[in-house]
């Protein structure tokens, strides 16, 4: 039985770090390059700064051409009851070119609300990426804990039945030699292939983990995956804040409340510019003009003038479109309200679960110790034939359980400081 606790204690210290490991940086850099959310995202904002370009562009003068060529079966003339006049030109074609410039001058504020409300536009669209960067980067770090986690209890469920392995063996020697009874044996090897089940669906788990993880990356399943398992979270947030304090930032930080806020705003402006349109327009203009066409003294001229516009009345088609969009504005403004009390709440949700997390570590941590103990107490008082097999069979389940504790908060005080930094906006 030596050999039993020999191997338990060899396998506490956990996986070997190999050179090609990916570490989580790596992953979250080769999400953000790929995942087509972001890239979606990342459409949205670009469109948005088109539209943002546009709306600059009407207050730059506008420039048309015109060109025209015109060709007759016969040149024409003109026929009074039995008088027939030659043609009125010398020939049967002809052309006209001209261009025509304009530059809005007064545009009741239409111009400069559209603008404005581009620019809320193109911060909600970064607002929305920004909101997507993060949550991608959590899913990333989700992804990435699971498969340590899987191969924690790989290795795990691994050491329990080499564990077994040793135990039954040996219990058959001392069997057959008379040493022990038959059902010793016989509970050991039902108990290890009770182990070596265990395993299996772990070593599924695991490629289930896996091939998760390399969706989530934009990968093939198949792909081989090595996670460096030495990840370091610690300083997302500020050191030392107490919930309060993350609750203030969370409200300052959080992307999607800014997104509400500008799309807010951008509504706010939409609706300026919707009641513009029933406000005079001005506009000076300009241009050239060419003709060929041998009745006038001259074929080109240039003209430059002042154009007015005043659309008196619209049905009111100005009036109720400012106001849909002013309603359009209160709506998400009570959304945003509505969201400023969600994000407090997955603040204190998170600060708990982390605080309930690290405490749970602390006590599976002390807990791995006893029951490593325990086994090798058990396991010589065994040999020593002043216990039972089913103790032995006992501790080891128990020393089995306590690391599978021990690891699973390990990694979930690591998802609890990830999931805190999301809510709070900084990860």
């Amino acid at each position: 039985m030596r050999n039993l606790t020999h191997l338990i204690l060899l396998t506490l210290p956990g996986f070997a770090l190999t050179a090609s490991a990916e570490t989580l940086d790596e992953a979250w850099a080769t999400a953000l390059a790929s995942h087509r959310q972001i890239a979606a995202a990342t459409a949205y904002r670009d469109a948005a700064t088109y539209e943002l370009e546009h709306a600059k562009s009407a207050r730059l003068p506008q420039l048309g051409l015109s060109s025209a060529y015109t060709k007759l079966d016969t040149a024409p003339g003109f026929s009074f009851g039995n008088i027939t006049t030659d043609p009125i030109f010398d020939a049967d074609d002809f052309v006209t070119a001209g261009a025509q410039v304009s530059l809005p001058i007064y545009a009741g504020g239409a111009i400069s609300s559209g603008i404005e409300a581009a620019e809320f536009g193109a911060a909600a669209a970064n607002g929305q990426l920004a909101t997507v960067v993060q949550d991608i980067r959590l899913g990333v770090a989700e992804h990435y804990i699971a498969v340590l986690r899987a191969e924690s209890a790989v290795t795990v469920a691994q050491s329990y039945v080499t564990s077994l392995q040793t135990h039954t063996t040996d219990t058959k020697n001392r069997f057959e030699i008379g040493d022990v009874p038959q059902n010793d044996y016989l509970a050991a090897s039902v108990t290890l292939a009770d182990a070596e089940q265990q395993l299996l669906q772990a070593e599924n788990n695991l490629d289930y983990a896996r091939s998760a993880y390399n969706r989530f990356l934009g990968r093939p399943l198949t792909d081989p995956v090595s996670v460096d398992p030495t990840v370091s979270i610690d300083g997302l947030v500020p050191k030392g804040a107490g919930l309060q304090e993350l609750m203030t930032i969370a409200l300052e930080n959080r992307h999607e409340l800014a997104t509400l806020g500008s799309q807010s705003q951008a509504l706010q402006r939409q609706a300026d510019r919707a009641r513009a349109a029933a406000r005079p327009q001005l506009a000076l203009t300009g241009g050239y003009q060419y003709l060929e066409n041998q009745f006038l003294t001259e074929d080109q001229f240039w003209m430059a003038g002042v154009a007015f516009q005043w659309n008196l009345f619209d049905g009111g088609q100005a009036r109720k479109q400012s106001a849909s969009l002013e309603q359009k504005a209160i709506a998400v403004d009570h959304n945003r309200a509505d969201l400023e009390s969600l994000v407090s709440l997955q603040v204190r949700r998170a600060w708990n679960v982390r605080i309930e997390a690290e405490n749970r570590l602390t006590v599976a941590e002390g807990t791995v110790n006893q029951a490593v103990e325990n086994l090798r107490v058990v396991s010589e008082r065994y040999e020593a034939g002043a216990s039972r097999n089913v103790e032995v069979l006992d501790a080891a389940a128990l020393r089995e359980r306590s690391l599978s504790n021990r690891d699973d908060a390990r990694y979930e005080v690591a998802l609890a400081k990830l999931r805190l930094a999301r809510a709070v906006g900084m990860l």
